[in-house]
């Protein structure tokens, strides 16, 4: 009965609105996910995390390529998780928001792949990214996300 709200703020990549149940999220998720694209990082930003009763919410950055071009994604946005208020921690809510997903030509991949996997994974400090984040001008919105 979980449910899956998206809500994306870009043109650069499409998800449904709205998903319930175990089984349409994961293919959602997972399985259309990674058919699309490979590479995958998501970093949870340390900093920003904030917790009220059963609700987590943190900042996110995450960077991938696409099978089918070679170009590289990076895009960035907030997580909210909320539990069910039993003991099971068991998620029964996630709203992903997408701020802004940027897509690189693919001559760009190396630079990206390897700024990605320097960073601390799965979790990292905003500023840490923010001094790291490669002179790409197509990432000042990213930089000025961070700043």
């Amino acid at each position: 009965s979980a449910t899956l709200k998206m809500k994306v703020q870009t043109d650069n990549i499409s998800f449904p609105s709205e998903v319930t149940g175990l089984k349409d999220i994961t293919e959602v998720l997972i399985h259309k996910f990674n058919n699309s694209y490979e590479n995958i990082y998501t970093i949870c930003l340390a900093d920003t995390l904030k917790q009220d009763n059963n609700i987590i919410c943190c900042r996110w950055l995450v960077g991938m390529t696409e099978k089918s071009s070679g170009s590289t994604r990076v895009g960035f946005g907030e997580y909210k998780w909320s539990f069910v208020d039993n003991g099971t921690c068991l998620v029964d809510h996630l709203t992903i928001v997408i701020e802004n997903m940027v897509v690189l030509p693919g001559e760009a991949q190396h630079e990206m792949m390897s700024w990605l996997g320097n960073l601390s994974y799965p979790w990292a400090s905003s500023s840490d990214v923010l001094t790291s984040v490669p002179d790409i001008a197509l990432l000042s919105e990213l930089r000025n996300n961070l700043a």
